[in-house]
């Protein structure tokens, strides 16, 4: 057990291990990664995997292209394996409606440099088989998606940092955050006191307990997560296109000669960390077949093979969402100090690489590389965010994550 450092980030996932690397490529800064439970043992490893380029904006755009080169670099980079595929997806409408923000994301996706195309269902279908076009108003091939082993991204992060003199703290739980006159002095963990002027809030769904028990207010919610990998299937291969349906909020991808899918769910199950108790694990997280069974019901026609393929892996996680959908990243108003690195929203793994580099810079260089004044959490400080506003709010951002209307 260490007793100082330069900085300490809290939560080992994608968010908090690349940012723990990033800083731990500054000269001469020490750095502690702490994690109440093992090194990148809780959502990471359970999300699935998925880069969508074509985003709702053009901040979100530029960093998820930036993300893209990090991943294709990442073994290089790091010296730890990252197993990737360069897939592209379709992006699916089957609604009027959805086909007029297809356009929008189309224009948006051209004007931004990538490699996107409006094609026929029927085009669509032969560029993925299980894919059919009945019912299909719209669709989007974005070539730039690709898709990833998320297992191995945090744990990738970690044992980089590691390597450059990190220390990693698994099973070392954080009771507060120390503060003093305004600014950050260290944590207080299970284990001892570590003294240290810089923390980065990476808790992932225990973000709001390590910040409000220093007395910092955060809108954010733990939202559970679900998906399923499936047995084999003939005539499933790595290079099919992902597909995104966006009315109902599912998502498939190859995997390992079968398929990994999910919904994002009209009434996601929301938790409250604090009354699930000091010994929780993401992996003991109640699911639900149910919600994954009326999803294939919803898309039968477009994609029958979730009807009939056999799971072979159920699991999910708690990614955490805001009202806006937007990510929680920079310094808490009022503590010096003190930053976050949170608010997923769905999306935290991907974009990870790009995120944990840049506020790494805006700890040490005391401004971020761009303008990410969209992410910071002052946004919400004239919103009192009653919880369940923020919980309606949130659950609208979930479900509608590809832009359905």
């Amino acid at each position: 057990m260490i007793i100082k450092a330069d900085a300490i980030v809290i939560g080992s996932g994608g968010l908090g291990a690349s940012t723990a690397y990033y800083l731990s490529k500054r000269k001469g800064l020490s750095v502690a990664l702490v994690d109440k439970h093992d090194i990148g043992s809780q959502t990471s490893p359970r999300a699935a995997g998925m880069v969508s380029c074509a985003r709702k904006g053009d901040l979100m755009t530029s960093l998820i292209k930036d993300a893209c080169r990090k991943i294709e670099a990442f073994s290089e980079e790091t010296g730890q394996p990252l197993d990737w595929v360069h897939s592209g997806s379709l992006k699916i409408a089957r609604r009027p409606q959805d086909a007029e923000v297809i356009q929008a994301d189309f224009e948006r996706g051209q004007r931004m440099g990538l490699d996107v195309e409006l094609i026929s269902a029927e085009q669509a279908s032969r560029l993925n088989p299980f894919l059919k076009p009945s019912g299909v108003v719209g669709v989007m091939r974005i070539g730039d998606d690709r898709y990833f082993d998320p297992a191995q991204v945090a744990v990738g992060f970690a044992k980089a940092a590691a390597a450059q003199g990190a220390t990693l703290l698994p099973k070392t739980d954080v009771l507060a955050v120390n503060i003093g006159g305004g600014k950050v002095t260290g944590v207080n963990t299970v284990k001892g006191t570590i003294e240290g002027p810089i923390v980065v809030d990476a808790a992932g769904a225990w973000t709001r307990q390590v910040a409000e028990a220093s007395g910092i207010r955060v809108p954010l919610v733990p939202t559970r997560q679900q998906l399923i990998v499936t047995e084999p299937v003939d005539g499933a291969r790595a290079k099919l296109p992902m597909v995104r349906i966006m009315d109902a909020a599912v998502y498939v991808r190859p995997c390992h000669g079968g398929f990994l899918w999910g919904v994002y769910e009209e009434a996601p199950l929301f938790f409250d960390m604090q009354s699930l108790g000091a010994s929780f694990d993401v992996k003991d997280m109640p699911l639900d077949i149910e919600v994954l069974r009326s999803a294939a019901a919803e898309v039968k026609d477009q994609l029958p093979i979730l009807q009939t393929a056999k799971m072979r892996e159920f699991r999910g996680g708690i990614p955490t969402m805001t009202s806006d959908g937007h990510h929680i990243l920079g310094p808490a108003p009022g503590v010096d100090g003190f930053h976050f690195a949170s608010g997923c929203n769905v999306a935290g793994l991907s974009i990870s690489p790009t995120l944990g580099e840049a506020l790494a810079a805006w700890i040490v260089d005391g401004k971020p590389p761009v303008d990410l004044s969209p992410m910071s959490v002052t946004r919400f400080k004239d919103k009192s965010w009653p919880e369940e506003q923020l919980q309606r709010e949130a659950a609208w951002q979930y479900r509608h994550f590809y832009g359905a209307v």
